[in-house]
């Protein structure tokens, strides 16, 4: 059953983060038809009469579909989780769904002993130190939820401005680079030597593969690509700051994964909500400098072109599920399986977008993606060779203990 049960976790990861990529890339690169009839005439803004082509450019809504699908998904997964266990019993909603924390009371109770001395502490988990006002929890998730949001918009930016769907997995393979960068700059944690060697030999392999890529015929584009480029870069800082973030609140407060998906999502579609339905230009968005909004040129675009509809949904509830599977993986299997998941599904997802839409890749280019492969497996491999250690001083641990109690 257990085997069954891995192979139905990987299986919804491979199934349902391939779908997503290969969505993510239909979206954002696929030319529609502009109709010119009478009927759509209205819709079309100065820019678009003399074109036959258009390309969905709404990133924002994109990503708000995707964080609406995915509070919805862990909502339900939470709720099925909590009457599925004895433990949960009697518990409010409230606390079943990880909200209490964004009070000042609720993120003190759930806050680890190790932060909270024992002397400062209530016997109902309340710190008796001075009150904040504001739940830390709560500064954090709105932080971490500004960073998903404002990142995920740039990657998707980024392939509309001369970035391949291969690059960016790549390139988002190499996040490890800034989630090192803002571990050690902003919260101060240091990191075993292979982990630096693993950030070179992702970094070099990137490197190599964006450089060998092929320059454009036109002028034009290489400026549109250095543009794609600088948000790619700036898409992994802010990716850094977001995992960085994420390892500082679980570190100090007791979080299940789920809780923070819900959380996460849910802050990102409300900021993500306002910045659609505010007036505000964006950067590669298809709303015009006149007043409009991102929502009504989305939906605009949705009104012309119906068939994408289809693809939208789709992409938010891969996502969704995806994070899901994700999730469940790591509570039934630990952290070692998922790695090894995860990084294959990397792989899978560039080579999988080069075979259904023809990318070539030169000699150079496929060194580098062996080399960051490479590294990516040594960071596989030594996590599992740290988790079989830790494995085996827990055993050994309750061995002791075992012996104890039999004297």
């Amino acid at each position: 059953m257990t085997l069954a049960q891995l192979g139905l976790c990987a299986g919804s990861i491979y199934a349902c983060f391939l779908a997503w990529g290969l969505l993510q890339e239909r979206l954002t690169t696929t030319a529609y038809p502009i109709p010119h009839d009478s009927t759509y005439k209205d819709q079309l803004s100065a820019s678009l009469h003399d074109q036959s082509l258009e390309y969905f450019k709404s990133p924002l809504l994109l990503n708000w579909a995707q964080a609406i699908a995915c509070s919805i998904v862990a909502v339900a997964y939470l709720v099925a989780g909590n009457s599925r266990s004895t433990a949960s019993k009697g518990k409010s909603i409230w606390r079943v769904l990880g909200l209490d924390v964004l009070s000042v009371s609720g993120a003190e109770r759930a806050q680890k002993p190790a932060f909270t001395p024992a002397s400062q502490v209530r016997p109902d988990g309340i710190s008796t130190t001075r009150r904040r006002r504001i739940s830390p929890l709560f500064v954090r998730y709105l932080a971490i939820a500004a960073f998903q949001s404002t990142a995920s918009q740039l990657g998707l930016l980024s392939l509309s401005h001369g970035i391949s769907y291969p690059t960016l997995t790549l390139a988002k393979s190499c996040k490890l680079l800034p989630v090192l960068i803002a571990n050690v700059v902003i919260y101060r944690r240091r990191f075993a030597p292979y982990k630096y060697a693993v950030v070179l030999l992702v970094t070099a392999g990137i490197s190599a593969f964006m450089l060998a890529a092929p320059s454009k015929k036109k002028s034009s584009s290489g400026g549109d690509t250095l543009f794609g480029m600088g948000l790619l870069i700036a898409n992994l800082a802010l990716d850094g700051a977001t995992n960085s973030t994420q390892d500082d609140v679980f570190s100090k407060w007791s979080i299940a994964g789920p809780q923070m998906m819900l959380l996460m999502n849910l802050l990102s579609s409300i900021l993500m909500g306002f910045s659609l339905i505010l007036p505000l230009p964006g950067v590669g968005s298809s709303s015009s400098a006149q007043g409009s909004n991102e929502l009504s040129s989305a939906l605009a675009f949705i009104h012309r072109h119906p068939q994408v509809v289809k693809d939208l949904a789709g992409y938010a509830l891969a996502g969704a599920f995806g994070q899901i599977a994700i999730f469940e993986t790591l509570e039934r299997f630990g952290s070692l399986t998922l790695v090894s998941i995860t990084v294959t599904r990397k792989l899978f997802t560039m080579l999988l977008s080069i075979a259904v839409y023809g990318h070539k890749l030169n000699p150079t280019q496929w060194i580098g993606v062996v080399v960051v492969f490479f590294g990516l497996g040594i960071e596989a491999r030594e996590k599992r060779r740290e988790g079989l250690q830790k494995q085996k001083a827990k055993e050994e641990v309750q061995r002791k203990a075992e012996q104890v109690k039999s004297k």
